[in-house]
Parts: C-alpha cells; sequence; structure tokens
C-alpha cells in the first residue's frame, strides 16, 4: 500500500507571506529589485506608472516626476523588518530615490508548490533532498569499503 498522506503543514514549518507594493521615480527599478532580491524574493514584477493627479496636488506632496515604476513582489513576513530598514535607506539616498512601499497579508494560496515558490523555499528543500541523496550514496560506498577490507582480512 502507499503512503498515508500527511499535511504539508504538519511537516514543514508555515511562514506568513506578505504582497509588496513599492512605487519609485523611474529609473529605480533595479535598486529596488536588488533589495527585495537579498531579501529572499522570489520575483519582482515591474509596471511602468504616470501619474494622473493635478498639479495642486503634486506640488502640495512634493511628487515632481510623473514617471514611476511600480514594483510588486512576495516576501515572508519575518523578513518586512528587514527590507523596510532596506528599503528607507534607499529612499534617503536623494530626492531622486524617494518612494513609497507598503504590505498587504497573503491570506492564502492555491496549492503547496506555489507556496513552495512564494515564499522562496522549493530550491532549499530540493537542495536538502540532495545533500540526503548524496550522504545515502557516500554511506554506501564506506560500507562496501568496509566489507571489503574485511573480506581482504580474511
Amino acid at each position: 500500500m502507499g503512503k498515508d498522506f500527511v499535511p504539508y503543514e504538519k511537516t514543514h514549518k508555515l511562514q506568513r507571506l506578505l504582497f509588496v507594493t513599492v512605487v519609485v521615480r523611474d529609473g529605480q527599478r533595479d535598486a529596488i529589485n536588488a533589495i527585495l532580491f537579498d531579501n529572499e524574493a522570489f520575483f519582482c514584477a515591474s509596471f511602468h506608472g504616470r501619474g494622473t493627479a493635478p498639479s495642486t496636488i503634486i506640488e502640495v506632496m512634493g511628487i515632481g516626476e510623473l514617471k514611476k515604476d511600480v514594483i510588486m513582489s512576495v516576501v515572508k513576513e519575518e523578513r518586512w523588518p528587514l527590507l523596510k530598514k532596506d528599503l528607507e535607506k534607499r529612499f534617503g539616498v536623494s530626492s531622486l530615490s524617494k518612494g513609497i512601499a507598503y504590505v498587504c497579508p497573503v491570506d492564502s494560496v492555491m496549492g503547496v508548490s506555489i507556496y513552495k515558490m512564494l515564499s522562496n523555499t522549493q530550491f532549499s528543500e530540493k537542495l536538502s533532498l540532495k545533500e540526503r541523496i548524496e550522504s545515502k550514496i557516500e554511506e554506501k560506498n564506506e560500507n562496501k569499503v568496509e566489507k571489503e577490507e574485511k573480506n581482504e582480512q580474511l
């Protein structure tokens, strides 16, 4: 008979996910993507945006340039404080690098493979599986060498 089904959450620690949106001046996309990837984001989706606010609001808010880059990603909740600090540091570099960032919690995803992709854990599991297989092979080789040594002694 086959193995009994065991839910993923019983064998793995689930981490809450956050949907991150960052809006920056046009041309800042690559720097923001680098920050997101450094904070374990699996993907970054970038879009060009153009503001439509009236000039009075633009002046009051100090927005300046209307062309924007909108970057969206998903990160683990535990990474948000570090990501926020990195973004604040980036936004403080100059008046040209200012932006806004906000997060929304992800309530659910459809399927374990999607969760593993969004939480950026699928590769670490494959790596640990590879390490286990390699250790089994190494163990077998060691046992084989030990048997051969015993046979030679007899």
